[in-house]
């Protein structure tokens, strides 16, 4: 069994985490201090891998939203490394994926990062004594600080309708051969993303959900997401229960912003997606949409296209 210390320890390597951790060392943080520990073999793996599976072209944040706490870095960064204007989509310059995932590398790599990152172990147990005892599956951590900084895609939501065999999570990391016949169930920015990808690679795809789909450029409104809306997040002080309640009251589920909802509708008028709005049910091994079972749905399987923890915006994908 391996021991260790550290002043701050972060459970996460994804996105929060890795911000967390850059926030941390450009402010004056030392290097030796700070650890990330995430079940994935390398900081990132699963954002990128996510990203990868539903082949997302850009960000629906802005430019100036980053794992770098200088709001101008992305952009600095872009300039540096010749990336074009095409890698900042609309007025709100919504950074391509690719420029994004460069910029977080090479922050990493420069920060040294990788050197105090734990990879492939999981948090098995946290206890409180005088400092923080952590438990993983080889190794026992005292720490002066934790921050769990798991997301919410560490859970995959499945609802009962969806426990059918031919049924998968479409980020599930099972293997799944991919049918002809692909039924996304769910109206968000994941389900958009992989509808549109499957099209891409020449599947009959129905697109199925709740209400007609909702436009929104952003999971919450803009002045959210700047210092003046936050003043009354930040009144809430430590009060994480109140804090994560209020993040759910500003989000906006199941939208997706214009452009991709354009593609969308354009593909569904074009005839490539069959767009059905309703509840969807299960009776035995046949799915239902307000009551009809198109024969598409009869021997396609669902996999569920959004991981949010909200119950108001589980999405659901059938191949």
């Amino acid at each position: 069994m391996i021991s260790s210390h550290t002043r701050l320890l972060i459970i996460g390597g994804g996105i929060h985490g890795t911000t967390l951790a850059v926030s941390y060392l450009e402010q004056g943080g030392a290097l030796d201090d700070v650890l990330i520990i995430d079940a994935n073999k390398r900081l990132l793996d699963n954002w990128k891998r996510q990203t990868s599976t539903i082949e997302m072209t850009h960000l629906r944040s802005t430019r100036v939203h980053h794992v770098s706490s200088n709001p101008h870095a992305l952009k600095q960064f872009a300039s540096r490394h010749d990336y074009g204007s095409h890698h900042f989509k609309d007025r709100f310059g919504r950074p391509s994926l690719a420029m994004f995932n460069d910029h977080c590398e090479q922050t990493i790599e420069a920060l040294g990062l990788p050197a105090r990152f734990i990879g492939n172990e999981a948090v098995e147990s946290i206890e409180r004594h005088e400092t923080f005892v952590i438990q993983t599956t080889n190794r026992r951590i005292t720490a002066d600080t934790v921050i769990v900084s798991t997301g919410q895609s560490n859970t995959m939501h499945v609802p009962e309708w969806a426990t059918l065999s031919t049924c998968r999570h479409v980020f599930s990391k099972s293997e799944s051969e991919e049918q002809e016949n692909v039924t996304v169930v769910g109206g968000g920015i994941t389900a958009l993303h992989y509808a549109i990808a499957r099209v891409n690679k020449g599947h009959h795809v129905t697109l199925v959900t709740k209400r007609p789909l909702e436009v929104s450029q952003f999971d919450a409104d803009r002045s959210f997401m700047g210092p003046k809306g936050l003043r009354a997040f930040h009144r809430l002080e430590d009060n994480w229960r109140d804090k994560r309640e209020f993040v759910k009251r500003e989000r906006k589920p199941g939208s997706s912003p214009n452009d991709l909802v354009l593609k969308i509708k354009r593909l569904i008028l074009t005839g490539r997606v069959r767009h059905l709005i309703g509840e969807t049910v299960r009776d035995g091994e046949t799915l239902y949409v307000d009551g009809q079972a198109p024969s598409r749905l009869k021997r396609s399987s669902v996999v569920p296209a959004s991981v949010r923890s909200s119950r108001a915006n589980r999405s659901y994908v059938r191949s």
